[in-house]
């Protein structure tokens, strides 16, 4: 069992190291303008001229895959990194220093939980408007409540611990306990809340891409393909499949990550 787990944690790692190349090097790819118009070559099936076909415009399917993936990756990392930025910060310092902070930020939390996610998401993007740095600060800012609830546990926990104990016994302060000692030990918990923090942000991006309130049109978003190719499944099936497995195989791997890092922490 260890041995295909670590199997499929390659695989995931090999998965998302291959998009991120071609994501980042899409522009420089022997593909299709993924703007082109080609109503002649419109829901070509897939072929040597067009590897995952074309849609109802004729635009490249494997082209705009891969360039919706740069603006997809961009949203999941940076509102994945802000989100655990706030957590960390607010959780940490209130399950470390306790008091009054400890139950301003409870009560924070408790706001935030009792609002629907993606209504907020919606009206704040509605008022502000859709870029990649909008909805980076926008999910960013609203998807910390979760992560600082599990730091704000295990910072609680570590504030007893035998080696901050004796941190405190020799006189160090509190920001250097809490850079030194507190913050290192909750490497394992960061990078299992940052794997699924990225499972929030994708599938929300990609959700909010296929109601068309993320990127506007003719911007390729992995959402808004599904969106476009559901209309023509019947005839144009690889649209809708190809956009599918991508989302798929991301959404895995990151499950696929999430659970080594949370086995690994528990072990």
């Amino acid at each position: 069992m260890p041995g295909r787990l670590d199997l499929m944690y390659k695989i995931a790692i090999g998965w998302l190291a291959l998009l991120i190349v071609l994501a980042a090097g899409a522009t420089w790819l022997p593909l299709p303008d993924p703007l082109a118009l080609d109503l002649s070559g419109s829901l070509a099936a897939p072929s040597t001229r067009h590897l995952a076909g074309t849609d109802e415009l004729g635009r490249d399917v494997l082209s705009r895959l891969l360039h919706a993936a740069r603006s997809t990756l961009l949203i999941v990392v940076g509102a994945s990194a802000l989100a655990l930025a706030i957590a960390t910060i607010l959780g940490g310092l209130a399950g470390y220093l306790g008091g009054w902070l400890d139950r301003a930020v409870r009560v924070g939390i408790d706001l935030f939980w009792s609002v629907p996610f993606v209504i907020f998401v919606v009206l704040i993007i509605s008022v502000v408007g859709v870029s990649v740095t909008s909805l980076i600060v926008t999910i960013g800012i609203i998807n910390w409540v979760g992560p600082a609830r599990v730091i704000r546990a295990e910072a609680a926990r570590l504030r007893d611990a035998d080696f901050v104990v004796a941190a405190r016994a020799h006189g160090y302060s509190r920001p250097f306990i809490l850079a030194r000692e507190v913050v290192p030990n909750l490497h394992r918990t960061l990078l299992t809340l940052a794997a699924y923090g990225a499972i929030e942000v994708l599938t929300l991006e990609t959700g909010l891409a296929f109601l068309g309130l993320s990127l506007p049109a003719p911007r390729p978003t992995w959402g808004g393909m599904l969106a476009d190719g559901l209309g023509y499944f019947s005839s144009a099936w690889w649209v809708v499949i190809g956009t599918s497995a991508f989302v798929t195989m991301t959404l895995g791997s990151l499950q696929v990550i999430a659970r080594r890092e949370e086995t690994a922490r528990s072990a």
